[in-house]
């Protein structure tokens, strides 16, 4: 205990003596300072170390202005960094920000593809509508939509997603819709706006679908102006193009489906038709007989038939039905059956059409009729007795005459009244009279003129080959036609049959 308190009290004299020491250091310290500041110690020194601690506190008070502009200099540059710092720290905000809009607008696409996709795969028209209009909702701000397609002329209303109870529809003449530009149309959409129902918080929107400057119709979206924002804008422009693309091929598809069938039931006419058509036959009951006939289209409305009826009897008959395809060749297999049916009774060609009249007319629609030349040759008597349906008239070579004759009677379409009585006439054939049966298209062929090539044309070929076979008048009557329309295309069947008295 006596040494711990000894130590304390030589620690404290220790002190006391150091802080004495420090004070006495201090002062003199102070005094070294102070003779510094007034250079009183350079009194009693030499000149050459004067002349050292000139140069020294020179180069010293050099060394200090250098180092108090570096730190001016360094503070300036602080400043710069701190504005680069904040120009960088702005910058990288709205790369941020570009980066959001871009994954946004990236996502959209990602999305607009794949809808794309879809409804591409889609044929039907209505389902295509749903799927697009569902996807204007999912990838937009769209509150209501409302669809139009142009269908012949008409601005139709197709869909409607949301509360609109607008539907106004616009109908306009093919001829005048065809000379419509983007300008018109536009004015069209823009005056259909007005009739739309929206709130002052509303904005609507019309996109205009059309593909290859083709316009199929047009969408109108409502939307909230808060939450209108240009990348919904962007998306809508971009939906527009697939919707009018999607519509645009199922409108084709349709079209072509609708050809398909078209083509399916013209093969299955021509296929009537060429059962319908008789075999050829060159010689019967002492007549030369010549035929021809050519649709101008893949079926005709034509039709020709004869048949030896009995050892005596050979019937002549030909037609032209009304209308074209599946309907027609029906028209003509039923008339050309019943007429058959009918000629097994025995009865005269007046009777027979009639009775064609009455059985086929309950079946024939408005627009349907049957032009008809029914016949029979009698070779005991070498006479034709005929009955015509509204048909052209048999054109006759008379050899002992040797001029051009027209023989007809009158009578309606088969097909235009529900009970007609028809009237027959005769004709007696000489030895090398030649009797032509033949349908309009012969008399209404045209050249590049529009000039028909008429029946005085068909009585000169007829009358300057009467001499000849039928046969060859057949190829002599093919070769004028052809001169004549000089290449035109044929706008109507050409059918005829020849017959000449050779015995």
């Amino acid at each position: 205990m006596i040494t711990y308190f000894s130590f304390i009290i030589l620690f404290f004299i220790f002190f006391l003596i150091l802080k004495k020491q420090e004070k006495k250091n201090f002062e003199e310290t102070s005094k070294i300072l102070k003779s510094f500041v007034s250079k009183e110690f350079l009194n009693d020194i030499s000149e050459d170390l004067k002349n050292d601690y000139e140069r020294a506190t020179t180069a010293i008070t050099k060394q200090d202005l250098e180092l108090d502009n570096s730190i001016e200099e360094l503070r300036e540059y602080k400043k710069e960094l701190e504005v680069t710092y904040e120009s960088l720290l702005t910058k990288s905000k709205q790369l941020e920000y570009s980066n959001q809009v871009l994954e946004q607008r990236v996502a959209s696409l990602s999305n607009i593809n794949s809808l794309s996709r879809t409804v591409l795969s889609i044929m039907e028209l209505d389902k295509i509508i749903s799927t697009i209009l569902d996807a204007y909702f999912v990838l937009t701000g769209a509150k209501r939509i409302s669809l139009y397609l142009w269908e012949g002329g008409k601005l139709i209303n197709k869909r409607i997603k949301g509360e609109i109870y607008f539907k106004g529809e616009l109908s306009y003449p093919e001829e005048i819709l065809s000379q419509f530009t983007r300008k018109d149309y536009k004015k069209i959409y823009n005056e259909m706006l007005k009739g739309f129902s929206i709130t002052p918080d509303e904005k609507i929107i019309a996109s205009p679908l059309t593909v290859k400057g083709k316009e199929l119709g047009v969408i109108f979206i409502i939307e909230d102006k808060s939450k209108l924002i240009k990348s919904d804008e962007e998306t809508i422009s971009a939906l527009t193009i697939q919707v009018a693309i999607a519509i645009n091929n199922a409108q084709i598809y349709s079209d072509l489906v609708i050809k398909e069938r078209m083509s399916q039931e013209l093969e299955v006419a021509s296929r009537i038709q060429k059962r319908i058509i008789p075999k050829k036959i060159k010689k019967v009951l002492g007549l030369d007989v010549a035929t021809f006939f050519e649709p101008a289209k893949e079926i005709g409305g034509d039709y020709y038939d004869y048949s030896l009826l009995d050892s005596n009897t050979f019937s002549i008959t030909i037609a032209d039905v009304s209308g074209k395809g599946v309907p027609a060749a029906f028209l003509m297999a039923l008339g050309r059956s019943v007429l058959k049916t009918l000629e097994l009774q025995g009865e005269q060609p007046s009777c027979n059409v009639r009775k064609l009249n009455k059985l086929i007319y309950p079946d024939i629609t408005e627009d349907m009729f049957i032009t008809m030349m029914h016949s029979k040759y009698d070779y005991n008597t070498k006479t034709i007795t005929y009955s015509n349906a509204g048909h052209n008239p048999l054109i006759v070579y008379n050899s002992l005459t040797k001029e051009i004759e027209t023989h007809s009677v009158k009578g309606v379409a088969i097909g235009f009244l529900d009970d007609y009585s028809y009237k027959q006439d005769k004709i007696h054939l000489n030895v090398g009279d030649v009797v032509i049966y033949y349908t309009d298209g012969i008399s209404e062929a045209e050249n590049k003129d529009k000039e028909l090539f008429g029946i005085e044309r068909l009585k000169n070929v007829l009358l300057e080959s009467s001499h000849l076979s039928s046969k060859e008048i057949k190829q002599n009557l093919l070769s004028e036609i052809n001169k004549f329309q000089n290449g035109c295309e044929q706008n109507d069947d050409i059918t005829f049959v020849i017959i000449k008295r050779e015995e």
